[in-house]
């Protein structure tokens, strides 16, 4: 679909109400407000577009998620080719002490670090390359190439990174909290969606009929754009060469 006409600004959109409704313009800066609250309803049911930022490395290798952070979608570093290489999402990966900025002195390994470990995380290609030759592993993944490992802790607004992740910074996709700009956007079909809303919320149309014009719009959408970054991830970690049933 192409971008021409795909998106209203939400300043259109209450001049549409301001006619529909025989409003005057007295009362824009009020259906404004409307249509933004609206808009923030829509943007975490529906779909706002991430930002992309870059993020420094703290000393004790975490990174802030920025105040107006909802929610992230990727997280990597940016290659030769100007692409987002993501990193391994490791939900074991610590969040201990991970607001202490003197942290990885607290993070002393309780086990050693044994064989298995040392096949595992050299080479990746398990299943392929052994010592200086290559060989089948059954039962085991073929592993994922990677920068580093990454978890997030959604509470204290950290991201963490692996011991070994090799960069002083990293690059993070994620979905803000939108502030009142006048140049805010929104999809056309979900254009009478906000009108129904604010009319709803004037008491001069039903709750009803904005949810209906809401589910018209969602079904119109061009297509919620996904993170597949954990699927994609799972299926080739969980990939091996094994024997079928």
């Amino acid at each position: 679909m192409s971008d021409i006409g795909r998106y209203t600004k939400l300043t259109g959109i209450v001049a549409f109400y301001l006619s529909q409704y025989k409003k005057s313009s007295g009362d824009r800066d009020e259906i404004w407000l409307l249509a933004f609250r609206c808009f923030q309803m829509m943007g975490f049911n529906t779909n706002w577009e991430p930002l992309t930022i870059k993020l420094e490395l703290n000393q004790n290798r975490t990174a802030n998620l920025p105040p107006d952070y909802i929610s992230w979608s990727k997280i990597g570093c940016m290659n030769a080719s100007w692409e987002v290489e993501t990193l391994k999402v490791n939900r074991t990966l610590s969040k201990f002490k991970d607001t202490n900025p003197n942290r990885q002195q607290y993070l002393h390994p309780d086990a050693p670090e044994g064989d298995w470990n040392d096949i595992a995380l050299n080479p990746y290609f398990l299943n392929y390359y052994f010592g200086n030759w290559y060989t089948p592993l059954f039962g085991v993944g073929n592993g994922i190439v990677t920068y580093g490992d990454v978890n997030v802790d959604e509470d204290n607004k950290i991201i963490i990174f692996g011991k070994h992740y090799p960069f002083t910074d990293c690059t993070l996709e994620y979905i803000s909290a939108p502030e009142r700009n006048p140049d805010y956007q929104i999809e056309t079909c979900m254009v009478e969606a906000v009108i129904a809303f604010i009319a709803w919320q004037e008491k001069l149309n039903t709750e009803q009929n904005f949810y209906n014009w809401y589910k018209v719009g969602r079904g119109s959408l061009p297509g919620k754009k996904r993170t597949l970054q954990d699927i994609n991830q799972a299926i080739r970690e969980n990939h091996g060469y094994k024997i079928k049933n």
